[in-house]
């Protein structure tokens, strides 16, 4: 962000506290909307002043994002507070390993999920509430509040803005990443008494709040089918979304003479994910489609090239290795997002998988702005899938049919070979998406909880 584009003098007059327990220098996809609303509402009239947590063991840790908000910080437009504590479960403890902890494998994300959303509610960050109310009254004291802004998962964050907001008298926003009760394939409720309790924390803080918004349109219908009391006129969507001058930074990468034997074998077709595995997301389909369609066609054996730029567990290497792709395989392992968006766009296809049916996650919109061929591997009817659609150059097949996805993935290699790859995307679509564009709806539902 260019801060000349700013007004001079002092920072804007309006002041947003931000509650949002991930945030840089906290790596993967889950800290970029956060991060890039705080970037670029100082642009529309808002300065943000961030609550979060101190130093926290997390898979990644990115330190060039905090890189982009210093300058903000340093001025004055943007300003962060850590509290003393993290409230991480004591399990999640781990030695910090250069710029990323090892992934823990699926199996371990399913069981540890599941016993700490058993013990925890509504999720394992509740231990922070305290200490970030604590910091919160700090602010209150230091500065004037005239919204807040909340966002989650964790959904602690609700609680912790609803809270201060009551306390107060100060509006508060709730921003949904992801579903809360409603959504089966993130949150673990071990029996209905669990459940019941998720939907009224979670039907007190939608009544408490004095707007919402959510990241997809798939959100929003849920939450209008299980809260009566909310109107469409109640839940804005403002999706997820991918920032311009980060793929301008990567393309410059990408283009220096110097460094492209790095980003490109022209060689090989790369099929290329970006990002890590959590739970409900798997490239074992992938791997198992990839092997069918070595098959059929032997010559993508040598031509094929599934890169991860990002964390792959140990057990999906094996899994590779057993099925005879280890050739196949190169991993990254976690990389500075510039660097991660670099490959990307010295990729051929890329490729995404999840089994939720309501979001989408974020680093698909990232792949919309590459303007690059996208398989997803997703659910029929799904958000993700619609998405596709409206791209353009999507290709779509269910997260498990491994024949279908064989079929795509021989598809889009034989099209490679004729440099006929997909290239109709849907420019305005993808416009959309532009993250200063998102943020500019994101200021005008904060200042339309000020109207009297």
């Amino acid at each position: 962000m260019n801060i000349d584009l700013l007004e001079p003098g002092a920072p804007p007059g309006l002041n947003v506290l931000v509650i949002a327990y991930y945030f840089p220098p906290m790596g993967l996809s889950g800290v970029q909307r956060t991060m890039k609303f705080v970037k670029y509402l100082p642009e529309f009239g808002w300065r943000p002043i961030v609550l979060t947590a101190g130093e926290t063991p997390y898979y990644a840790h990115d330190e060039s994002l905090l890189d982009e908000l210093n300058p903000l910080v340093d001025t004055g437009y943007v300003r962060v507070v850590r509290t003393e504590e993290s409230g991480a479960p004591a399990s999640n403890i781990a030695r910090k390993e250069g710029i990323a902890l090892k992934l823990p494998s699926a199996r371990y994300q399913r069981i540890r999920s599941k016993l700490i959303q058993t013990i925890y509610q509504p999720d394992s960050r509740i231990k922070w509430k305290n200490p970030a109310i604590e910091a919160a009254e700090k602010i209150f004291a230091e500065e004037r509040i005239d919204a807040i802004l909340a966002t989650a998962p964790p959904y602690t964050d609700f609680l912790i803005a609803s809270e201060l907001s009551k306390r107060h008298n100060v509006p508060f926003l709730m921003d949904y990443r992801d579903a809360w009760a409603s959504n089966s394939v993130l949150n673990f409720y071990a029996t209905p008494f669990h459940k019941a309790y998720a939907r009224r924390l979670e039907d007190r803080c939608l009544r408490a709040s004095s707007a919402i918004t959510v990241a997809s349109r798939a959100m929003k219908e849920v939450l209008l089918e299980h809260y009566n009391f909310l109107t469409h006129e109640d839940v804005t969507i403002i999706s997820h979304g991918f920032d311009p001058e980060d793929l301008d930074r990567a393309a410059s990468i990408v283009g220096d003479a110097s460094l492209a034997a790095k980003h490109r074998n022209p060689e090989k077709f790369r099929l290329t994910y970006g990002g890590a595995f959590y739970v409900g997301r798997s490239p074992l389909a992938l791997f198992q489609a990839v092997k069918i369609a070595m098959q059929k066609e032997p010559e993508l054996k040598d031509d094929l090239e599934l890169v991860f730029a990002g964390i792959l567990q140990t057990e999906y290497t094996r899994a590779a290795q057993k099925m005879g792709l280890e050739s196949n395989i190169v991993t990254t392992g976690y990389l500075p997002h510039t660097e991660d968006l670099a490959l990307l766009l010295a990729s051929d296809v890329l490729w995404m998988t999840m089994s939720d049916t309501i979001s989408a996650p974020g680093k698909l919109y990232e792949y919309l702005g590459t303007h690059k061929p996208i398989l997803g591997l997703v659910p029929a009817g799904s958000a993700a899938e619609k998405l596709l659609k409206d791209y353009g150059a999507g290709i779509s097949a269910a997260p498990n049919d491994t024949p279908a996805i064989a079929d795509a993935v021989l598809d889009l290699y034989r099209r490679w070979r004729k440099s006929l790859l997909p290239k109709n995307v849907n420019i305005p679509f993808v416009a959309s998406f532009d993250r200063r564009t998102l943020t500019k709806e994101m200021a005008r539902q904060l200042g339309l909880m000020l109207r009297p």
